[in-house]
């Protein structure tokens, strides 16, 4: 009423116009975060099955800690930004770590016995030297850090069934996945929104042949750093016959090396970096922004031979989840051939509005014809925001329904795999 051309004939004294104001505006955001709330309550609650609950795997061991001296990255080149945090991995069948310069501590991903950075502690470099570089938005600021989806991701394909969970007796696809993860170069991945590129690099180190992507803030600044200095590593320890490797896991795959066969990603200088190898697999950085069109940045060879994305901690704002959607499906379309799955992780949050909610990102999936079910879950506890329900859910495309519930041609092709992966062993 107080917008209307009506003359008012006692008008308002300034500060009460102002405080007016305010209150206006302030209903409308409560009625805006009322409005998400309703529609909120009007989706189905999601409960996971209680048989997938996965409790953290001691066996993944993780740590965290300041970098005090950087004299240890002297070799590297000087433009590459050094995060003040390096966050480790060890996977369960391997005794050598994982190091991953962050620029933030990690968040509800680490248990009391690891070691961990405090939030009191302080770091005198610079804080967000990317701020005003194009393309560094909120989601790219999130993605050098870790978050809980990844740990639960790694834990899943490559700790043992034993300690992962009663959930992959029920999800034979998870343990012939595990299969050709083990046996090294026979499951190609790409991971999506990678962050520092904890996931792929794990994979990679467990047996996949990874192409990790993320923004080229990211590919540049972090995915790219961190491979090549776990590359030497890994060099190093091959050279120093502390590691043995087969002869076939030496050449990089195929998978791999076609990334850069197309022209928008031979011209761009982070996302045409080499494949570095890793454990008993290999592992490539290069670039995938959701707005673009796929095939402007990554080759169909490449994307037409694709067994598993994965993405982890990555669906949170809403704007972003139709974009990466329409990712997947394209990705899914071109390795129709190799029946693709995508794993993804999601994590509860308190925060509405910008943040998308798990019910309404599950509705935009099945929308697509997609069956999509929760495969393992845990709570994490998140400093400063409590305890949250963190899940690792599979999407198979409508070709593929049948797979879940333990019919159908695919489990015949299951099989057949499976076949030729024991025959592999024997060999």
């Amino acid at each position: 009423l107080s917008a209307t051309k009506v003359p008012n004939p006692c008008p308002s004294p300034r500060p009460f116009r102002i405080v007016h104001r305010a209150c206006f505006h302030l209903s409308s955001f409560i009625l805006y975060i009322t409005c998400n709330n309703i529609s909120s309550l009007e989706m189905i609650q999601f409960h996971p099955p209680a048989d997938n609950f996965v409790p953290i795997n001691p066996l993944l061991k993780c740590g965290e800690e300041w970098i005090h001296d950087h004299e240890q990255y002297e070799d590297e080149d000087d433009d590459e930004f050094h995060g003040p945090i390096t966050f480790h991995v060890q996977l369960q069948s391997d005794t050598h770590r994982l190091n991953f310069n962050c620029r933030d501590k990690s968040s509800g991903v680490l248990i009391a016995s690891e070691p961990i950075v405090n939030k009191e502690d302080t770091y005198d470099g610079p804080s967000d030297p990317f701020f005003f570089e194009k393309g560094f938005y909120l989601e790219a600021k999130t993605g050098f850090q870790v978050w809980p989806g990844s740990r639960l991701m790694v834990e899943v394909f490559t700790c043992s069934s034993s300690s992962a969970g009663d959930h992959e007796e029920v999800h034979g696809m998870m343990k012939h996945l595990k299969d050709r993860l083990s046996l090294g170069g026979r499951l190609n991945v790409l991971e999506v929104g990678a962050g520092i590129g904890v996931v792929g690099s794990c994979l990679a180190a467990a047996g996949a042949n990874a192409l990790i992507t993320d923004l080229p803030v990211l590919v540049k600044h972090g995915i790219g750093p961190n491979l090549r200095r776990n590359g030497r590593a890994n060099s190093i320890r091959i050279d120093d016959g502390e590691e043995e490797c087969d002869h076939r896991q030496q050449l990089c795959p195929k998978f791999l090396i076609d990334t850069c066969a197309s022209e928008t990603t031979a011209t761009d200088d982070t996302a045409s970096l080499d494949a570095v190898k890793l454990g008993k697999g290999w592992a490539k950085s290069a670039v995938l922004d959701w707005f673009k069109p796929v095939e402007e940045q990554l080759p169909l060879s490449t994307t037409s031979d694709i067994d598993v994305i994965v993405a982890c901690d990555c669906i949170f704002l809403r704007k972003l989840a139709d974009p990466l959607l329409t990712t997947i499906a394209t990705i899914f379309e071109h390795s129709s051939a190799k029946n693709p799955k995508f794993f993804f992780t999601f994590q509860r949050r308190n925060m509405l509005g910008l943040f998308i909610q798990l019910e309404e990102l599950l509705d935009m999936i099945e929308e697509r014809g997609w069956t999509v079910e929760c495969v393992a879950w845990r709570d994490v506890e998140v400093e400063d925001d409590g305890i949250h329900q963190n899940y690792l859910f599979q999407v198979t495309p409508s070709e593929s329904v049948e797979l879940l519930d333990g019919s159908g041609a695919d489990i015949n092709r299951a099989a057949t795999n499976t076949t030729f992966i024991e025959e592999e062993k024997k060999e």
